[in-house]
């Protein structure tokens, strides 16, 4: 398989989760009003340093474009960061770099792996699948989006511990029924299948 294929399924993928589970099963208030205008870039190297600028990159032509043309994107890693604390590190370099290109307070970044870990969870708990992506990515947003997409959600607060409520009532097998393509995904690649 070419690396354009490979980069066009990443990209396919990835978009079909944000549509079919974060929206789908209503994970970000902010997502659906965003999705149609949502850019996905897939960076299908093995070069965390090309990765690094191809996001400082993506990072500049969110904060320069107009919010209603280009309000968020989503940078993928298909080949780097399997690991997550690999991941983690690099995601604190692609933060320290938001803040000090003076972005801060108008972007924010949300960290998305196929091995999401919550600190304070036990590693087998299911609530990690609402930051369990089918590859490694960085979602840009721009504050203003998330505070209006809060000001018409009741209790905001309470979205991430029903988030947790949710997954671990889907279970494994209930997010594979709502997108089966996860499981040849880092996803499930280690997992035992549910009984």
């Amino acid at each position: 398989m070419s690396s354009c294929t490979d980069k066009r399924r990443a990209e396919d993928l990835t978009v079909e989760w944000v549509r079919r589970l974060v929206i789908g099963e209503g994970l970000c208030p902010f997502a659906s009003p965003v999705f149609s205008r949502m850019h996905t870039e897939v960076y299908s190297g093995n070069d965390a340093n090309e990765a690094t600028s191809g996001f400082m990159d993506l990072l500049q032509k969110v904060a320069e474009a107009d919010p209603d043309e280009l309000p968020t994107a989503l940078f993928v890693t298909p080949r780097l960061f399997s690991d997550f604390d690999a991941y983690w590190n690099w995601f604190l370099v692609c933060d320290n770099l938001l803040v000090q290109l003076g972005y801060e307070g108008r972007l924010q970044l949300a960290t998305f792996h196929p091995h999401y870990v919550f600190e304070g969870e036990e590693e087998d708990d299911l609530s990690h699948y609402t930051n369990r992506s089918p590859y490694p990515m960085l979602h840009i947003i721009r504050e203003d989006d998330i505070e209006d997409a809060l000001a018409s959600v009741r209790y905001p607060e309470r979205i991430p511990e029903r988030n947790r409520q949710h997954m671990r009532r889907l279970g494994r097998a209930g997010l594979l029924a709502k997108m089966p393509e996860l499981a040849d995904t880092p996803v499930f690649e280690s997992e035992e299948p549910e009984k």
